[in-house]
């Protein structure tokens, strides 16, 4: 037999030793008590009485069967925690009830639609339609409610948006968002 066996004979034996002793013990203690309808509650007490670690786990399993079902459920106490159920991937989230600021920068990027580019003398200028469904203009730098305009060219204006995922090295990363979007494929 090789080390490995022997480890393992002993260790069975050890449990079987174990589990025999808990079972002399459990009948040794209700052999002393009454027949009678309070059986469990006097089997409770009786092991209680011993000794043994197996005895002990006996009467806290007792005292969970006989505790009353009490009609109260469980309640979640967040005490200034985050939200479980909250996406740790992703954009950064607003709150609904937070004050943001008019115009692009209270827009997050996914609630922009690009309309138009303007070229002027200063450039090119994005034209975007925001959720209160207006026209706005953006220039490059102009900052929005999770990141900013880093570029525009002739179809499309590139955001860099702040991600919010610990579990990522980069803290940003970039949207594009172009006049003719693909179409989604099916």
């Amino acid at each position: 037999m090789n080390m490995r066996s022997i480890r393992y004979a002993f260790l069975f034996a050890a449990v079987l030793s174990l589990i025999a002793a808990a079972i002399v013990a459990q009948t040794t203690s209700t052999t002393g008590t009454s027949a009678t309808s309070t059986t469990a509650t006097s089997t409770a007490t009786s092991t209680a009485t011993t000794s043994s670690t197996g005895g002990n786990v006996q009467q806290s399993l007792q005292e969970i069967l006989e505790e009353p079902a009490t009609g109260e459920t469980y309640h979640y106490d967040p005490q200034g925690r985050r939200d479980p159920f909250q996406s740790l991937v992703g954009p950064k989230i607003v709150e609904k009830n937070s004050v943001k600021p008019p115009g692009p920068a209270g827009f997050l990027i996914d609630e922009i639609k690009l309309q138009g580019v303007i070229k002027t003398k200063q450039g090119l200028v994005g034209m975007i339609n925001g959720p209160d469904n207006k026209g706005y203009l953006i220039h490059v730098g102009d900052k929005v409610l999770d990141g900013e305009v880093i570029r525009i060219t002739a179809s499309s204006v590139v955001f860099r948006q702040e991600v919010n995922d610990p579990t990522r090295i980069e803290r940003y990363r970039e949207v594009v968002k172009d006049l003719n979007p693909e179409p989604a494929k099916k």
